[in-house]
């Protein structure tokens, strides 16, 4: 008949994250109350300690110097392609500065030459009715605006008569 063991899986897996100093919290303080109140999970904590202590006195396998080499050769083509990528990402940063401080500087300069340059009075109704832009060289030679206004009351010429 098999002993039955005072641990449950969950708490094992607790004893030796607890032995690799990853346990932590309530989880520890509640591992540490289980193993002092408790003397066969406290025999089963030290045989496991006991195991972890005879892991440190065997021997411990020393990679060769090719295989330094070899890992690190086979790094290289990596940290180039990584290098690559970044002197690419800084390149693409850079136009993109310069591009957005030719786009800054040129709206600067739209606004600022619209802002500075002095306007002709009455140049912007120019601009917005091109009308009389097309037509300013008949406008010169009107004196009186008011005259200008009486000849297009429809009483001045009489009525319109049409044939048809």
């Amino acid at each position: 008949m098999a002993k039955a063991s005072p641990l449950s899986e969950q708490e094992r897996a607790d004893l030796v994250a607890y032995l690799d100093g990853e346990l932590t919290g309530e989880a520890a303080r509640a591992l540490e109350a289980k193993l002092s109140l408790d003397p066969a999970a406290r025999a089963e904590a030290d045989a496991l300690r006991r195991t972890w202590e005879l892991l440190d006195f065997l021997p411990q396998p020393q990679p060769s110097l090719r295989f330094t080499h070899h890992t690190l050769q086979r790094l290289a083509p990596l940290q180039a392609d990584e290098q690559r990528r970044r002197q690419r990402w800084c390149i693409r940063c850079l136009g993109l500065g310069w591009v957005a401080a030719l786009l800054f500087s040129a709206w600067v300069g739209y606004v600022g030459y619209n802002w500075l340059v002095p306007r002709e009075p009455g140049e912007r109704e120019l601009l917005q009715d091109l009308r009389i832009i097309e037509n300013k060289r008949l406008y010169d030679h009107i004196e009186d605006l008011d005259f200008w206004r009486a000849l297009d009351a429809p009483d001045l010429f009489g009525e319109e008569t049409s044939n048809s």
